[in-house]
């Protein structure tokens, strides 16, 4: 009886002593970060009473917003902003609670996430219209802003955006009218991951686990990058926007035309993997089917353009990021004056 006793002791302790080490680790990290680190390149501005932080680059006369994907921010465009900024100014922003911008936890639909970028614009000195570039959820959101903002747009070009009805598969069965009323608000996931990433989760993986899978410019970069994926509102935002997603689903189908807004959608060569019984040609002839009635959506529509040898990441983050440029670039060159 006593051994038991000491060893429920020892449980209790370690049961203790594991969560306090987390969040000793975190607390930690973080301060090592914010002496070490030097300051995040681009600027913070105050908006709605919290800091958003983007990045611009280049000239001209053309301006371009680049909207990330789910769990990603400004840094997902290292690859392609550079390329984008020899056609004109181009900035890249991050979503409250990812990357260098403060965390907002008031609703992470699509409509929220529209009026956001649309109230920020003037603190980013973005000229109007401008061309807005998605990538996967961000092409999503741009979506919903093109059919809010239309006369803000000189174009929409949408990077493989996820396609609804595989996105909704990822939850049960509901309606759209359920969806609509969601008030899409840090939920108990979004909770969740607010506890993992205080007791240093987040952090471990980014610097421990997927270390390898990171593969940026230099070595100062790769800091940045895992210092602002390691911050504790990272995980919670990322599944708040996951949680989401049935009302931005059906809040893209909603939209019935861009009238003559010109957009170009662009796809990946490799479709990703599947289970080993699923017919993944089938899938993509939908998918790109999806694409095809997304871009007839406008009168100037056109695509979907694969990008050759990309997967969805490589798209905006490896050497295919050159042919998706090339192609936004031909794209653009076509259209009539401003």
């Amino acid at each position: 009886m006593h051994r038991l006793w000491r060893l429920l002791k020892w449980l209790g302790f370690l049961i203790l002593a594991l969560p306090a080490g987390g969040a000793i680790y975190q607390q930690a990290g973080a301060l090592f970060d914010d002496f070490t680190l030097p300051p995040a390149v681009g600027r913070t501005v105050a908006v709605g009473g919290y800091g958003v932080h983007f990045v611009c680059s280049g000239a001209g006369k053309r301006t371009f917003v680049l909207d990330a994907g789910l769990g990603a921010w400004s840094a997902e465009w290292y690859r392609l902003q550079p390329m984008l900024a020899k056609m004109g100014r181009v900035c890249a922003y991050d979503r409250p609670g990812f990357g260098g911008s403060a965390y907002r936890g008031h609703a992470f639909d699509g409509v929220t996430a529209a009026d956001e970028l649309h109230a920020l614009l003037p603190a980013m000195g973005v000229a109007k219209p401008f061309v807005y570039v998605g990538h996967s959820l961000g092409a999503n959101f741009g979506e919903i802003y093109a059919a809010r903002f239309p006369k803000d747009l000189e174009a929409l070009i949408l990077i493989e955006p996820g396609v609804p009805k595989d996105l909704l598969s990822n939850f049960d069965p509901i309606s759209r009218e359920t969806a609509l009323a969601m008030p899409a608000t840090c939920g108990a996931s979004c909770y969740a991951g607010w506890a993992a990433g205080a007791l240093g989760v987040g952090r471990f993986i980014v610097h421990h686990v997927v270390t390898g899978a990171i593969n940026l410019n230099d070595p100062a970069t790769l800091a940045r990058y895992q210092a602002d994926a390691s911050r504790s509102s990272a995980a919670a935002t990322g599944a708040a926007y996951f949680a989401a997603l049935p009302k931005t689903c059906f809040q893209d189908t909603d939209i019935a035309n861009f009238g003559v807004l010109p957009i170009l959608v662009l796809a990946s060569a490799i479709a990703p993997q599947g289970d080993p019984g699923e017919d993944m040609a089938a899938w993509r002839r939908r998918q790109l089917a999806y694409f095809r009635a997304l871009a007839a959506k406008s009168a100037h529509g056109a695509g979907p353009m694969t990008i050759a040898g990309s997967t969805h990441a490589s798209m905006v983050m490896g050497s295919p990021a050159g042919q998706t440029a090339a192609d936004i670039g031909a794209f653009l060159a076509g259209l009539a004056p401003r």
